[in-house]
């Protein structure tokens, strides 16, 4: 169709992707909210230390991980040849207090896990306890002070000075490949344009998949928001043919009795025998649903609805979703 294309050069890398433990090779990483380092997360390398302001921008934050690796920091190019770098992300029982909803989304999902003080966080991130209580030590005098050594002066969700006994929360997250502010070239009123600046007639577009709108980075928060601007913008202009006939409501009362209208019970032992991905139901609050077909479009993935089937996903819907 002739569509121009604008700033494919310029991709966004953010700091935090979760490494599954049960498939760390997986390309596809799901993002570790920058909440979970807004509430009190901090980044701590493989010797037990942190190496950066966790508050700082996602260039920032993801080029002090990057320049773990030598050649990266002397040349700030990467070298695909050489393993990309992980992190532990660690967040004391008072941060994960403030950020429950996405800490037992991550708990559930197997992202994160729950360590009863510093020695069982020290063994499972198989660094050595000393530099680890050094670290989380200066990271609290800092507090104290009012700024650290990374410029750091917001200090939530700080650690019990007792370390032995506080509780963490902690995963492994890597750099990942997060959005691209380049795509098809298009104009303020969502019509794609041809490399000469052309309007093509009937073609238009929104989202990630147009480009120029950033420049160079985007801020966070602002990929929704072109979604929902530019999808409004064009989805206003366009004609829409109606695809149903409308229903007239009846103004006769219904008699059917009460009883009739109800939805009939299902029992723990029925809602168990719907327990695969031909044949998923899962309850939710006290009413079962079948997720058959719908799993597939979950936008949280389809994995996520068939670990479920045959249960009831309650606590699971209410880590993600209000009632």
């Amino acid at each position: 169709l002739g569509a121009g294309t604008i700033d494919m050069d310029k991709v966004q890398l953010h700091p935090t992707g979760w490494v599954n433990p049960k498939d760390p090779d997986n390309k596809s990483k799901i993002l570790a909210a920058e909440l979970m380092r807004g509430v009190g997360g901090v980044l701590i390398n493989s010797m037990g230390k942190r190496f950066c302001n966790e508050l700082g921008t996602r260039a920032y934050v993801t080029n002090a991980m990057l320049s773990h690796n030598k050649k990266f920091s002397e040349t700030g190019t990467w070298d695909r040849s050489y393993p990309i770098p992980t992190f532990s992300l660690v967040l004391s029982s008072k941060a994960a207090n403030d950020g429950s909803k996405h800490v037992d989304l991550y708990r559930h999902k197997g992202l994160l896990r729950r360590m009863e003080g510093l020695k069982d966080l020290a063994e499972w991130m198989n660094v050595d306890i000393i530099t680890l209580r050094s670290t989380y030590n200066g990271y609290l005098n800092s507090s104290s002070l009012g700024i650290d050594e990374f410029g750091k002066v917001s200090f939530r969700g700080l650690p019990d000075v007792d370390l032995e006994n506080e509780i963490f929360y902690a995963g492994t997250v890597t750099p990942v490949l997060h959005y691209c502010m380049g795509g098809v070239t298009i104009d303020k009123e969502g019509n794609v344009l041809t490399d000469h600046g052309e309007k093509i007639e009937g073609l238009h577009a929104a989202g990630e998949v147009a480009g120029g709108v950033h420049g160079n980075n985007r801020l966070g928060g602002n990929s929704l928001l072109e979604c929902t601007v530019f999808g409004t913008i064009v989805g206003e202009k366009l004609p829409i043919k109606e695809r149903f006939e409308s229903q007239k409501v009846s103004s006769e009362p219904d008699d059917t009795p009460k009883s009739e209208k109800l939805a009939r019970e299902i029992t723990m032992e029925e809602l168990e025998e719907h327990n695969d991905e031909g044949d998923c139901w899962v309850a939710i609050h006290g009413k079962v649903y079948d997720m058959t077909e719908f799993a597939e479009e979950h936008p949280g993935g389809e994995e996520s609805i068939h670990v479920l089937a045959g249960l009831d996903g309650s606590d699971a819907f209410s880590a993600v979703h209000s009632e």
